[in-house]
C-alpha cells in the first residue's frame, strides 16, 4: 500500500504543477485576480500535500483529500450571480444541466478523492493494530 500512496502523491504533484501552470496563465485562458489566488492556493496545497505524501506523513493524505474535495463540484448559474469552480489540475467532468444553472462533477477528482480516502482509511486501520507483522518486541 506504500507504493500506492507514493503513486497518489506523484499524481497530486503533477496535478498541482498543472494548477500552477493554469494560475500563471501558461495553460488555458487567463484568470482574473480572485480566481488566480484561489487556484494558486489550491496548487500550493497540492504541492505541499504531495511532498508530505512522498515522505509518508499523514498530513499528505489529509491535504490531498482537501485538494480533491475542492474540485469535486463546480456550479455555474445561467442568469449570472454566485458561481463556484476550482479547476486546479486535470478535469474531466460530468455535466448536469438544470433550469437555474450547470453543475459539473469532476470525475477525475472524484476518483482520486476516493482513492485517497481509501488509502487514508487503510492507514488509520493499520495504525490502530499493535503489530501488523505478528512480531511483538521483547519486553525488558
Amino acid at each position: 500500500m506504500l507504493e500506492f500512496e507514493k503513486w497518489l502523491a506523484r499524481v497530486l504533484l503533477l496535478n498541482s504543477a498543472l494548477a500552477l501552470g493554469v494560475c500563471l496563465g501558461l495553460l488555458g485562458e487567463p484568470l482574473d485576480d480572485a480566481s488566480r489566488f484561489i487556484v494558486f492556493g489550491a496548487a500550493l496545497l497540492g504541492f505541499l500535500s504531495a511532498v508530505a505524501g512522498l515522505k509518508h506523513h499523514w498530513l499528505g493524505l489529509w491535504g490531498a483529500g482537501l485538494y480533491y474535495f475542492l474540485q469535486l463540484v463546480s456550479y455555474f448559474p445561467l442568469a449570472g450571480g454566485w458561481q463556484f469552480a476550482v479547476k486546479a489540475g486535470v478535469n474531466l467532468g460530468l455535466v448536469l444541466r438544470f433550469s437555474s444553472g450547470v453543475l459539473v462533477l469532476n470525475m477525475v477528482a472524484l476518483g482520486l478523492f476516493v482513492a485517497t480516502a481509501v488509502n487514508l482509511a487503510w492507514r488509520l486501520r493499520h495504525a490502530r493494530t499493535p503489530s501488523s507483522s505478528g512480531h511483538t518486541p521483547p519486553s525488558k
